[in-house]
C-alpha cells in the first residue's frame, strides 16, 4: 500500500490547486458589493437608492468565503507535501475529514486517504509502528 502514497500526494496537490482556483468565485460577491456601494449606482438610480450596508455585507461575505476556501486549498497542498515527505499523518487525516464535506471529489479523496493511512505498512513508513512488524 505504501506505493500509493505518491499517488495520494499528487491527488492532494491537484485537489488543493482546484480548490484554490475555485475560491476565486467568491470574488464575484466582493465585486458585487463594491458595485452596490458605489457612487455610480447612487448617481444613476432615479428610484430608491440601495442602502450602502448591503454592499458592505456582500463584500464581507465574499472576503470570508474567499479566505475560508483559500485556506482549505492551501491545507490540501500542505497535506500533499506531508504525504510526500512522510510527515504529520494525523494532520493529513484531519484534512481528509474536512475534505469529506465536499461532494463528490472531496469524499473520494478523503476516503482514499483514510484507507491508505490506516494500513500497517503506511503506519510503519510514518514511524507510527515499529518497522519489524511489516513483513
Amino acid at each position: 500500500m505504501k506505493r500509493h502514497l505518491q499517488t495520494l500526494s499528487i491527488l492532494h496537490y491537484v485537489y488543493g490547486a482546484f480548490v484554490c482556483m475555485s475560491g476565486f468565485v467568491a470574488l464575484v460577491f466582493i465585486f458585487l458589493g463594491l458595485f452596490l456601494s458605489s457612487d455610480w449606482l447612487l448617481e444613476n438610480n432615479d428610484g430608491e437608492a440601495v442602502p450602502r450596508w448591503i454592499g458592505g455585507l456582500f463584500q464581507t461575505f465574499g472576503w470570508v468565503i474567499f479566505v475560508v476556501i483559500e485556506v482549505w486549498g492551501v491545507l490540501n497542498l500542505l497535506s500533499g507535501y506531508w504525504i510526500a515527505h512522510r510527515r504529520n499523518r494525523t494532520g493529513t487525516q484531519v484534512i481528509a475529514a474536512f475534505n469529506c464535506l465536499n461532494i463528490p471529489f472531496g469524499i473520494a479523496l478523503g476516503i482514499f486517504t483514510f484507507v491508505l493511512m490506516a494500513d500497517d505498512e503506511v503506519k510503519a513508513e510514518y514511524g507510527a509502528l515499529p518497522r519489524t512488524i511489516v513483513a
